[in-house]
């Protein structure tokens, strides 16, 4: 009697799980495969799909058995499991995985976030079969098989090309703002090398040419798919787009079938219009490099003024003088935030002088160039309301002292000079000395006391910031070398209390230089079992600790900024990615000693004499913080059972707000904020004992501790906010007691809560704008767009009015940014290209400018420059890989580990179609239209300025995509395995059991 579907895929299921346990030879595995085959029948879509479940291999979330994936590749190159079929069954696993991100919980994002790397390696292993098809290919290959179906495997990558495009222009927002797509920058590569491979393989891609079996609409929608698939590796990978656009078909005319690099109708002859460059649109550049975390590197800066200005000329410094006053003048009339002002105000003063010296100006020349900026940006360079703050009125005159001292410091102009460029006696003066990084690291190696001094005059406006933070970083990575814990907790918990000057870092450094080796640092951390004392090991554990959760949520980073040899599963990510997750109690019981370190501490908590050096000393620090978030479940059940009163729960937890144990609220505030989250939106259980707890643990903290509460506070505010602020609106019935009486407390409780946070509600630099600020865009006619639309008018007629002196046009990124997260990058650009066309004839659709533009003849190019600024505008999604591309820094490109708040190695913007690729999409539009040949016009000018701002470096040699060849890939995603399954790391040699295809069974 034949068996049924689910029992055959049973079984195939438990024959997978078994061969893998057995470590079972390869072809044996085939001999057993082909024996299971009759007796379990299945179709071939439905066994790979049960192949590539998560039931078929015991291994855990994250990694894969490489024995699991050699029967894989076998079943493929044995003709057991056509390709095609394990194909579409890892693109329906995919598909369920992003429809489930998208509709579900938080616990889904955590599947599929397991789910993609196991999927990414079968797929590299299918690709390996593909370019090898000799390789690990049976003697029994000539056996009856499923022959290779070419519709069903051009139907399956078709589908995976779409999924890719798909991936790349998500425009899906989940509830915490970030994008529902999960397809990573490794994954996207390895389909792209699939096709690649298939296409270069003479057997599949020539029965693909020639089949009849394939009809005429899906030959061409692959053909029509396969140009808008390469274009999302412009940037990811430009050798695969290259092999990809050889698999084009060419066009009578000898051409290639589609421009993908650009190079489309009318492109070349058109030539530039050599228009000098806009105001605005470096006031713009300027602009979206601090709306957020500090994006500055100088090597990227510097290319993009060399791309603009084709040189480092008197010019381009005098315009970046002028786009920095510009960008100043701005954030202050905008009432931007005090710490967005300081860095406006830091780079120019800092950081400005550093980069002209780059530009090797003549001392008279240089003279000239910063007296000109300071003129045309009026004699007052900063018009202020005069309705601001009178502490205010004096920054003007302020700023420029201040620039001018540090450009004297530095030696670009002459310190005598300064008056004369002011026409004024300065108030103030110049620093005593100019500092260098190497002389201040030899002082701090002398002098304890220097660092802490150093870090005092980080945010000083002289000229000295940049050695100064060099200097820092360096100590920081020279004491993490060491293992000098105690220097590190004494530099980190100065540094925890000073966000701004934390701000002012990354103008010098980039992320991971600072946390990576803090990571190493408590990944590695030393325990010793004879040590003295062990309330200081906890201290300096908590305070580093508690360094890089600030810096991971003010700046809100991914995982990829902790550094490449931080791994998924090292302790930071790990705290990061399950702070807020207890374990279950039955679990911890079955873990023996872990069960004794959780009940240790509670006795210590509430039942003992205190935390003792024996309690600390029964567990590492590691092990204590992945204990915190049960240690406080516990303490929320216990108090809803009765078991604590309030004194004993107000004794225990005051001990969390010790120095040794402060680091802890992080985790304790947020499993709190999320144990709330839940019963809020379910609306079951009592929330009224976590409240109590949370009031308790956030409105009061020891005044030894004030700064470092504080900080924990502001890295919770984000989350706690809207929680709370959720309360008021769904609270659910209490278990026992007056359901009213419960619910008003607990209203009270959350308000006073909440006023106490209010303060740090801005403490994260998204760049995301604010409630209030979204919702005045949104009640326009027209919405974002419409308010971006108008924002883009106002600074191409400003940047085109002749007097230079004006108020700069009022712009925050925050709208681009905004309308391309909500409404996509498609529909951005689509909005700053009508208002170029609009320009080109008066009274056009452009709208406003085209009608209060007097500027005339040159409007048109200032839209351009200032369109085409804005579109290649960096943003945190796709920085690293524009520093990348420009200056090879590919420590910043991180791939592997994923999770918290963003996934770490996401290609591209991470997840969704940049505005550079949507205008290239528009241009592929424009090229198969004829109908409208003045917007196909547009687009090309505006594609050839884009192109030339993102023009690479002249010489690129070592500059690769994220991903240049299978190989890399395959060493990437599998290690050795391919070469050498055998000799990999941890796994047994093989062992012949001597079994048979049924022994193999028995017992399943």
């Amino acid at each position: 009697m034949a068996m049924t579907s689910s029992t055959s895929a049973d079984q195939w299921c438990k024959f997978m799980r078994k061969c893998v346990s057995a470590r079972l030879d390869v072809d044996k595995f085939e001999s057993y495969a082909r024996s299971l085959l009759p007796k379990s029948p299945l179709p071939r879509d439905d066994l790979a799909a049960v192949i590539i479940s998560p039931e078929a291999y015991p291994t855990p979330q994250l990694s894969v058995d490489p024995r699991y994936l050699l029967y894989v590749q076998r079943l493929v190159s044995a003709n057991i499991v056509p390709l095609s079929s394990f194909l579409h069954a890892l693109w329906q696993s995919d598909r369920v995985q992003q429809n489930n991100v998208l509709h579900g919980a938080a616990e889904n994002l955590a599947a599929a976030l397991s789910r993609e790397p196991v999927d990414t390696a079968i797929l590299t292993s299918l690709v390996l079969v593909v370019q090898n098809p000799q390789s690990n290919t049976s003697t029994t290959n000539g056996n009856a098989g499923p022959r290779e179906t070419p519709a069903a495997l051009i139907d399956s990558l078709s589908k995976w090309m779409d999924a890719v495009i798909a991936a790349n222009d998500d425009n899906g927002l989940d509830g915490l703002g970030m994008p529902s797509g999960i397809m990573g920058a490794q994954k996207k590569a390895v389909i792209g090398e699939l096709v690649v491979s298939v296409g270069e393989n003479p057997t599949l891609n020539g029965f693909l040419k020639t089949s009849h079996e394939i009809s005429k609409d899906k030959r061409a929608n692959f053909e029509n798919t396969l140009p808008m698939f390469a274009q999302v590796f412009q940037a990811l990978n430009p050798q695969l787009v290259v092999r990809l656009d050889s698999l084009l078909p060419k066009k009578a005319d000898g051409g290639a079938g589609n421009g993908l690099l650009g190079i489309g109708m009318g492109l070349d002859s058109m030539g530039d219009s050599g228009a000098v460059p806009s105001r605005g649109g470096l006031y713009l550049f300027i602009n979206s490099l601090f709306f957020a975390r500090p994006l500055v590197d100088d090597e990227y800066l510097i290319h993009h003024l060399l791309n603009r200005y084709k040189e480092l000329s008197g010019q381009a410094a005098l315009d970046l003088i002028i786009a920095a006053l510009d960008c100043i003048t701005n954030a202050i009339s905008r009432t931007e935030s005090s710490s967005t002002v300081a860095l406006f105000r830091h780079f120019l003063v800092n950081k400005i002088p550093l980069l002209l010296i780059r530009f090797n100006l003549g001392e008279i020349q240089a003279q000239y160039v910063i007296s000109q900026a300071l003129q045309k940006s009026g004699s007052n360079p900063l018009s202020l309301d005069p309705t601001l703050d009178t502490m205010m009125l004096d920054l003007p005159n302020d700023i420029k002292q201040e620039f001018l001292f540090a450009c004297a410091l530095h030696m670009i102009i002459e310190e005598a000079s300064v008056e004369e460029i002011l026409g004024d006696v300065p108030l103030q003066t110049m620093a005593k000395q100019r500092y260098t990084q190497e002389d201040l690291v030899t002082e701090c190696m002398m002098d304890q006391d220097r660092l802490e001094r150093l870090i005092n005059e980080i945010e000083e406006l002289d000229g000295n910031s940049g050695a100064i933070v060099g200097a820092v970083v360096e100590m920081l990575q020279l004491m993490c070398d060491q293992k000098d814990t105690m220097g590190l907790y004494s530099l980190c918990k100065n540094l925890i209390s000073r966000p701004e000057t934390i701000d002012l870092l990354f103008l010098y450094a980039r992320p991971v230089s600072i946390l990576e080796p803090l990571c190493m640092v408590l990944e590695n951390w030393r325990y010793d079992d004879d040590q003295g004392e062990y309330e200081p090991v906890y201290k300096e554990f908590g305070h580093i600790l508690l360094l890089i959760l600030t810096l991971y949520h003010r700046h809100t980073l991914s995982f990829s900024h902790l550094g490449p040899s931080i791994s998924a599963t090292s302790f930071v990510p790990m705290f990061i990615q399950s702070c807020h997750k207890d374990i279950a109690i039955d679990d911890l019981s079955r873990m023996g000693e872990r069960h004794a370190q959780l009940g240790g501490w509670i006795k210590a908590l509430y039942e003992g004499d205190g935390i003792t050096d024996e309690v600390m000393q029964s567990c590492r620090p590691q092990e204590y913080y992945s204990l915190v978030p049960t240690l406080i479940a516990q303490t929320v059940e216990a108090c809803e059972r009765g078991v604590l009163d309030t004194e004993t729960l107000k004794g225990g937890l005051d001990y969390f707000q010790l120095s040794s144990l402060i680091a802890s609220e992080v985790a304790i505030i947020f499993w709190l904020t999320d144990y709330i989250w839940t019963h809020t939106t379910t609306q079951q259980g009592d929330i009224s004992h976590a409240l109590k707890i949370l009031h308790i643990l956030v409105t009061n903290a020891p005044s030894e501790v004030t700064q470092t509460h504080k900080t924990i506070l502001a890295i919770c505010a984000h989350n706690l906010e809207r929680v709370l602020k959720d309360i008021g609106r769904s609270d659910g019935p209490t278990a026992g007691g007056n359901a009213s009486n419960n619910s008003a407390a607990n209203h009270q409780q959350a308000e006073q809560i909440l006023k106490h946070i209010a303060h740090y509600r801005d403490f994260r630099r998204s760049g995301l704008p604010s409630a209030s600020e979204l919702d005045g865009w949104a009640k326009q006619n027209g919405g974002v767009l419409a308010a971006l639309k108008n924002a883009v008018q106002g600074v191409i007629m400003w940047s085109a009015t002749p007097d230079l002196s004006i108020q700069p046009a009022g712009w925050t990124p925050r709208i681009v940014y905004a309308a391309w997260r909500m409404l996509g990058a498609k529909e951005v650009v689509k909005v700053l290209v009508d208002e170029v066309l609009g320009l080109t004839s008066a009274g056009g659709g452009g709208g406003g400018v085209a009608a209060a533009a007097t500027a005339g003849e040159g409007i048109v190019d200032v839209a351009i420059d200032v369109v085409a600024s804005l579109i290649v505008a960096p943003v945190m999604e796709d920085w690293k890989f524009k520093v990348m591309e420009v200056t090879g820094k590919k420590e910043d490109v991180t791939s592997g580990t994923t999770g918290g708040t963003a996934s770490a190695g996401t290609a591209g913007s991470g997840g969704y179609v940049s505005l550079v690729e949507a205008l290239r999409y528009l241009e592929d539009d424009c090229k198969l239209s004829v109908e409208d040949q003045g917007r196909s016009e547009v687009v090309v000018k505006i594609v050839r300025k884009v192109e030339s701002l993102i023009a690479p470096p002249t010489v690129t040699a070592g500059i690769a995509g994220a991903a240049a060849t299978v190989n890399d890939l395959a060493n990437e995603v599998l290690g050795d395995v391919m070469a050498d399954s055998d000799m990999f790391q941890g796994m047994p040699d093989p062992v012949d059991l001597g079994l048979t295809a049924d022994d193999i069974m028995t017992g399943m």
